[in-house]
């Protein structure tokens, strides 16, 4: 079982995360925005986190560079960005910050998380 950390505004997309990454066997905690996910993900311990790009108080960019700039307590395995952003600057943006993997939101069937996720964790 996997600790995978949801840092995402929308609840809708957060609660359809969850539920298809709770029924695949993974322990699951989400963050509403990128400034609480950054507190959870500076304490680290977790083997995927699922990052927004774009949400209050703190961006999913500000999230990235405030965890290159404090990194954590204890290691935290890959960052998947999940934006419709991917035509603009952030996707390198991001890559160049930390993250492992950029999916489009638009493009997205929860099992297509699942499978990124699972990709993730080999």
């Amino acid at each position: 079982m996997a600790k995978i950390l949801i840092v995402e505004d929308d609840q809708f997309i957060r609660e359809m995360y969850n539920l298809v990454l709770t029924k695949a066997g993974h322990e699951v905690t989400e963050a509403l925005d990128g400034k609480v996910g950054l507190s959870m993900a500076q304490e680290g311990g977790y083997d995927v986190i699922l990052l927004d790009l774009m949400m209050p108080n703190l961006d999913g960019l500000g999230f990235l560079q405030g965890l290159k700039d404090n990194p954590p307590k204890k290691k935290n395995g890959n960052i998947i960005v999940l934006s419709n952003l991917a035509y603009s600057d952030a996707k390198q943006k991001a890559i160049d910050l930390g993250a492992s993997n950029f999916l489009v939101k638009a493009d997205l069937d929860p099992k297509d998380v699942r499978a990124a996720v699972e990709k993730a964790l080999k």
